[in-house]
């Protein structure tokens, strides 16, 4: 059996894998390693893809004569998904625009081959579970103009966000920098955080807080792509800060202003500032 990575033959050897599908993981789960995913795959000059696990267990071992895979780096695919939602709710927007109803009935027909990317990169206004705000736009027969109004804003939100998220994965390194800025600034507020709290100011500790949360989430994606392409902070760092943030939610749950003071002016920022060093230090070496 011959198997190529973007027409390049591996030296791969069976383990237990006895057909198509485990074969496929296996090596899935090798790439995966490396930010690396799987584009498409063509076995025996048939292309199935990487979901066809029913197809893919059909075919045994032995029946197999050669694999060729194409792959796509993870920063390559999830640029491919903002893609795909941008040109879906620009196609909305225009139909919409053009008061062409019928095509808006049409687009929503196909919301469902855009969700699973929705719910992977876009997390800040979109909510999937429990049924977000487009699902129900979508399961509609009918729109009333209100309905279109807050669809419109809905929309430019998203495309808001979909263009930051395309700057993080074209340029994570300049979003690092501009990240830094902000944490320079959210600094002073987070050591008053717990005080606040304290002192029954609940709603401005909370606007602090929001604008922490929403930092991190920039800072968890920056770490992601910055790693893909350097690799410099390690694994078990990035765990670290995770953890540190479930640790976090938990203290807020349970509202403990110590603890959540605690967290972030202790541990959490001291790991932040690291990360930061080290990806703006390896920055200025490249200078």
């Amino acid at each position: 059996m011959n198997i190529s990575i973007d027409g390049n033959i591996i030296d791969y050897t069976l383990e237990k894998e006895k057909n198509g599908y485990e074969i496929i993981e296996s090596i899935s789960l090798w790439l995966r390693k490396n930010y690396i995913i799987i584009k498409s795959i063509i076995i025996d000059e048939k292309e199935y893809d990487y979901d066809d696990k029913t197809l893919l267990g059909e075919l045994s071992v032995d029946s197999i004569n050669k694999i060729d895979i194409i792959t796509l780096t993870l920063r390559e695919y999830r640029y491919n998904q903002l893609l795909i939602i941008q040109e879906y709710f620009e196609n909305l927007i225009s139909a919409i625009n053009n008061n062409n109803k019928d095509e808006v009935l049409k687009i929503f027909k196909n919301y469902e081959k855009i969700k699973p990317d929705m719910e992977e990169v876009i997390d800040k206004i979109y909510k999937p579970e429990n049924q977000g705000f487009i699902e129900t736009m979508v399961s509609k027969k009918e729109l009333t103009d209100s309905d279109y109004a807050n669809l419109k804003f809905f929309m430019e939100n998203i495309l808001f966000i979909v263009e930051e998220r395309k700057r993080e994965v074209i340029n994570p390194e300049t979003e690092i920098e501009r990240e830094k800025k902000i944490f320079d600034t959210l600094l002073p507020e987070i050591e008053i955080i717990s005080v606040l709290l304290q002192t029954g100011k609940e709603n401005e500790a909370f606007e602090k807080i929001i604008k922490f949360v929403d930092f991190t989430k920039k800072l968890s994606r920056l770490l992601s792509y910055y790693n893909m392409g350097l690799g410099k902070i390690e694994p078990e760092e990035i765990s670290k800060f995770n953890n540190l943030l479930i640790d976090f939610k938990v203290a807020l749950e349970r509202g403990d202003s110590v603890l959540i003071g605690d967290i972030l002016e202790y541990e959490l920022s001291p790991v932040i500032e690291q990360f930061f060093d080290a990806m703006l230090s390896e920055k200025q070496q490249e200078k």
